[in-house]
């Protein structure tokens, strides 16, 4: 008996049309697609769309994008997404480099998109079995680090660098703040407050490598102690419950001079911002209203004392973050460096901090990282004594 099929492009029995634009599969395997196996595709493709706008919550124009890419995706190779292979892959986009002449980021964000389906799939292990039962194979990795690091790692050579800060710039950056707060009480003025609380946060991102919005939305309970690390006290680990994707994670602590830190803050400067109208009196950084402190005052505050401090370059959170991330390379590995980011992709970090060949990122990396640890051992040096004052 005939199968029923439909091919690409063609309308269904129902006269719907499954796969719209494309006639013919570019692809050198497409085939002709039983009806079974459309329909099935436009299922995972619906349930897709679904976890995208529900559980990821993403934007209507992200959510189009990221359906866009994976439609194409399939319409040029002609095939389910459970015969999708690595070479398919980058058979597509040496097509769309020759036809299109898309660049580096156009070909990196067909791999943010395409992946996230894969994972999607592969992460649902009924979605995985239903393909095995109904059409007797498997889901496979056609996005995988063969073909995903190497047009990452382009991108970036690509890309002007973002430069970590060198220990003199993080030290420069704390010297700046401890002026004004010394300033501040020299003429009585009460605005040395929020400096010694931005002085804590840049010290934390510094520490910890989190991002603007996971360090405003920190609260008390997210640190924790670690009985195999003692010296941390209350503080050798952090839950960072906000971020992309508003996954939590947890960072370990890698700098035990941070307890002396938050003890110092949160017992002689905290209090003076807690308020009887706090809407959450749990979070660990407040504004001088006693409510939350918006990711934007952060950037201000960065900008204003780096720029009173001479440093040529523009610091922002990220800035902080990467100096963090180009530290801690030399220290732990790329997986353990993916959890401490947060990370959704292991090419990003590894794109990123680890390189074969170092001498394109430029010695100046290598120049800002050599003495951080010892920057952020000095910026806590007295800080207890001016805590008293």
């Amino acid at each position: 008996m005939k199968a029923n099929v439909v091919r690409i492009g063609s309308a269904n029995t129902s006269g719907n049309t499954e796969f719209p634009s494309v006639a013919h599969p570019s692809g050198s395997r497409g085939r002709v697609l039983t009806k079974a196996e459309v329909e099935h595709t436009e299922l995972l493709f619906a349930l897709f769309e679904k976890h995208l706008v529900g559980t990821r919550a993403l934007g209507a124009k992200t959510v189009e994008l990221a359906m866009g890419a994976v439609r194409s995706f399939q319409r040029w190779t002609g095939l389910t997404p459970w015969d999708w292979a690595p070479a398919d892959f980058a058979e597509f986009i040496a097509y769309k480099v020759q036809t299109d002449g898309i660049g580096l980021g156009r070909q990196a964000t067909y791999i943010t998109y395409l992946r996230g389906f894969q994972n999607f799939v592969l992460d649902s292990r009924g979605l995985s079995n239903d393909i095995h039962q109904k059409f007797g194979v498997q889901q496979q990795r056609f996005i995988n680090d063969e073909n995903a690091i190497p047009i990452r790692r382009k991108r970036y050579e690509r890309k002007k660098a973002i430069l970590p800060l060198s220990a003199e710039q993080c030290q420069a950056l704390i010297d700046q703040i401890d002026l004004e707060i010394r300033d501040g009480k020299l003429h009585g003025s009460k605005s040395y407050r929020p400096l010694q609380r931005d002085k804590v946060m840049v010290m934390l991102a510094l520490m910890t490598g989190v991002r603007v919005d996971e360090l405003v939305h920190l609260r008390m309970q997210d640190f924790q102690a670690d009985l195999k690390r003692p010296q941390f006290g209350d503080y050798a680990l952090m839950t960072v419950v906000l971020g992309k994707g508003r996954k939590s994670r947890v960072v370990r602590i890698f700098h035990p001079s941070l307890r002396d830190v938050m003890d110092w803050y949160l017992d002689e400067v905290r209090p003076g911002f807690l308020r009887s109208t706090s809407i959450d009196p749990t979070l660990v950084f407040l504004s001088e209203r006693g409510g939350p402190i918006c990711t934007e005052q952060v950037r201000r505050m960065l900008r204003r004392v780096a720029a009173h401090a001479g440093i040529p370059v523009r610091v922002t959170p990220h800035i902080l973050r990467h100096t963090y991330g180009t530290q801690m390379a030399n220290v732990i590995g790329p997986e353990a460096l993916q959890r401490q980011l947060g990370h959704e992709n292991l090419t990003t970090t590894l794109g990123t901090y680890y390189h074969q060949n170092p001498e394109h990122v430029g010695n100046e990396i290598e120049a800002g990282v050599t003495n951080l640890t010892n920057a952020i051992n000095a910026m806590t040096e007295g800080l207890l004594d001016e805590g008293d004052a």
